[in-house]
């Protein structure tokens, strides 16, 4: 996808379609971003650099919160990890034996000498640079001395966790930040630590990133490891605006404002266990409740609060909840400032588009009882993403259209040749007998199976967007060509060829209408480069399907969901159960995700082999209506009740309701929060 210049890839795929040019457009609204207006002023806390602790603000201000916030502050006093008992000993002193534990775990890290390996290293530098702020004055300066030697060794030392698209990059530069302002003063290369994670990554590497791809406020990691990532991003830049007035948010305001839009939509509707909201995986991690359900909530407030009054940052308002599990409310402590007056979210559009990443998500409605939907079609960045180009997911008080396999080994047989692969999405499959996969993530220590899914052609993932640009062709793999969102129906249309290969696919264009408040109708168009490659639709669940005709329902819980099949003519429907396909299984070793597993399906094939195929299904999380397969001339659909939705050509139709019809065009016309 060509992600800011949305009118590239229409235009491309107008000449390959051969439809006219000029009669695919974008509209795109005027980019108004709010000027920031937090309490809390740029540097307002530079004074700290002079005293310690200071990551988390100076004695006065944390003080100041032990008071207003009491409660929390209780919680927070009986808690016993490394930064509750810090703010503690900031507060009111904590006895030597409370802080001895932590400072022989600092120099356990110390002892390790400098490392270089994902992850770990900037979650131990982290936890020396805390110890060394917050118990500063329990600190031998002998030790104090190692801390630092130990801290500078890495800035030669320490080069992964780089990537411009990947989620411990933006680690990477709050742990530096942190390193940089807790040591400053004290330590000659402070001063080199800020520079690295501002000039070099955050403005060498992730800038260029967030203004290419970063409209709608997308970001090009996959959705489980972008929740925490970003919550990252955002408190290294407020905390360097605090320290030093540098305001990083301004480097791509309009990504970061409209983030905030994109956070609205993300979550499930509803609250789930713990009070906590609850959210699509996308991509590699897991269905379970931890800190990355609380994470989006971080990051909007602090968003929030830095760009106060303006219309997103009401609308928002209408999420502020409490924190729901210790370590969330002790963030609401450091962070949460009173909120502005909320706007409702009655008026708040009720779809949203992330162009740059290629992906929608809308509701029916801003009730707990809505129909959530989601739709991918984008391009390839980082390693957590799956093969999934055209992967929809639909959820009501249950995920009904869901995702399959557990991310329980990013390496492992079942990651590589399940979990990530389209056979374990909501997709086509083409099946090419001879089709081979080569080099998948686990650097090809297991054996790849030919699922009939999309394809691998790039040679490796690579760390910056000069490169990636240099190598466009590889990783393009769909576009969103069409997204109109009105209060009455979203109609969305991807191209997802380019994910296939040549060899085996002309074209896919799936086309998706969400009637709302409840009804789905999916045209997908297939042509295959020979009759006889087998397509198959899929379909996957938590729960056992039930088939009865061509009619499936599949519930969940309070929710269900009632699958309609109107073409192809006389198909195939069958139901699965396990990671099998075409007598290999991908089982992945029993975990805590077992229980939590999707591991049904439906298949949806044609009875007769030909190259080009339709699929017509329509799909209902309420009470259904029969659903009849319509064509007329050129167009072909289905009716249902007053609704009646007509795909013509390549994109577009008619869709009509209650007598009224309106247009369904090839084209992409953004809202105000859509860029």
């Amino acid at each position: 996808m060509r992600a800011i210049h949305v009118l590239a890839p229409i235009a491309i795929f107008a000449i390959v379609a051969g439809i006219p040019a000029q009669e695919q457009t974008t509209n795109k609204p005027e980019l108004n971003i709010p000027r920031p207006a937090p309490l809390l002023a740029a540097g307002s806390w530079a004074n700290a650099l002079k005293e310690h602790p200071r990551l988390f603000g100076p004695r006065a201000h944390l003080q100041m919160l032990a008071q207003t916030k009491s409660q929390t502050y209780k919680e927070i006093k009986s808690n016993k990890s490394l930064q509750a008992v810090g703010i503690t000993h900031a507060i009111e002193g904590v006895g030597r034996e409370q802080i001895a534990p932590f400072i022989q775990a600092a120099m356990r890290n110390v002892a390790r000498g400098a490392t270089d390996i994902h992850q770990d290293t900037w979650i131990w530098l982290t936890d020396v640079a805390l110890t060394y702020d917050l118990f500063f004055d329990a600190i031998p300066p002998p030790d104090r001395a190692k801390m630092i030697e130990w801290m500078n060794a890495h800035l030669g030392k320490y080069k992964t966790d780089e990537n411009a698209f990947h989620n411990s990059t933006l680690s990477k530069i709050l742990c530096y930040l942190r390193i940089a302002y807790a040591t400053w003063g004290e330590n000659p290369r402070a001063k080199e630590f800020c520079d690295y994670a501002l000039l070099n990554l955050y403005e060498g590497k992730i800038v260029p990133v967030l203004r290419e791809f970063g409209a709608g406020g997308g970001y090009t990691e996959c959705g489980w490891y972008c929740r925490g990532s970003l919550w990252h991003l955002v408190q290294a830049l407020e905390l360097a605006r605090r320290m030093e007035g540098y305001d990083g948010f301004q480097k791509a305001p309009d990504f970061f404002y409209q983030r905030l839009a994109y956070e609205i939509f993300q979550p499930y509707p509803g609250l789930w266990m713990y009070g906590a909201e609850r959210y699509p995986v996308e991509g590699d991690g897991a269905n379970t409740y931890g800190g990355h359900n609380e994470y989006p909530r971080h990051l909007r407030t602090l968003l929030a609060q830095y760009f106060r009054g303006s219309e997103l940052s009401r609308f928002v308002v209408n999420k502020r909840r409490k924190g729901s599990n210790f370590e969330a409310r002790f963030v609401d402590f450091l962070y949460e400032e009173q909120a502005d007056a909320p706007l409702s979210l009655s008026t708040f559009p009720l779809a949203h588009l992330a162009s740059g990443i290629g992906k929608v998500y809308a509701r029916s409605d801003w009730t707990d009882d809505a129909t959530w939907f989601r739709f991918d079609c984008g391009d390839y960045w980082n390693g957590h993403q799956h093969f999934e180009v055209g992967n929809f997911e639909i959820v009501r008080r249950e995920p009904l259209a869901t995702e399959s396999g557990e991310y329980h080994d990013y390496l492992s047989n079942h990651s590589v040749n399940w979990l990530i692969r389209t056979l374990a999405h909501n997709c086509i499959l083409v099946y090419q007998p001879d089709e081979k996969w080569s080099r998948m993530r686990d650097g090809e220590r297991n054996q790849y199976a030919n699922d009939g899914g999309q394809t691998k052609k790039w040679e490796w993932t690579v760390d910056t967007l000069d490169i990636w640009k240099s190598r466009r062709a590889q990783f393009e793999r769909g576009d969103i060509v069409a997204y109109q969102n009105r209060p009455e129906y979203l109609y969305v249309a991807g191209d997802c060829t380019n994910a296939y290969v040549p060899s085996k696919l002309a074209s896919w264009i799936r086309q998706i209408v969400f009637v709302r408040p409840h009804t789905f109708v999916i045209f997908d168009r297939v042509v295959s480069t020979r009759p006889d490659y087998e397509k198959t639709w899929l379909l996957h669940s938590r729960n056992e399907p039930e088939i009865k005709d061509q009619t499936t329902v599949i519930a969940n819980g309070k929710g269900w969901l009632v699958v309609q099949t109107l073409l192809p003519e006389k198909p195939l429907i069958r139901k699965i159960e396990g990671y099998t396909y075409r007598g290999e299984t991908f089982d992945p070793p029993q975990t805590a995700l077992t229980p939590l597993a999707n591991r049904w399906r439906i298949e949806v094939l044609p009875s007769v082999a030909q190259s080009e195929d339709v699929f017509l299904h329509v799909l209902t999380t309420d009470e259904p209506k029969p659903a009849g397969l319509v064509k007329k001339a050129n167009q072909t659909g289905a009716r249902l009740g007053e609704i009646e939705v007509l795909f013509e050509g390549n994109i577009g139709g008619t869709l009509t309701i209650s007598g009224k019809p309106v247009s369904l065009k090839a084209e992409i016309e953004m809202g105000k929060y859509e860029k």
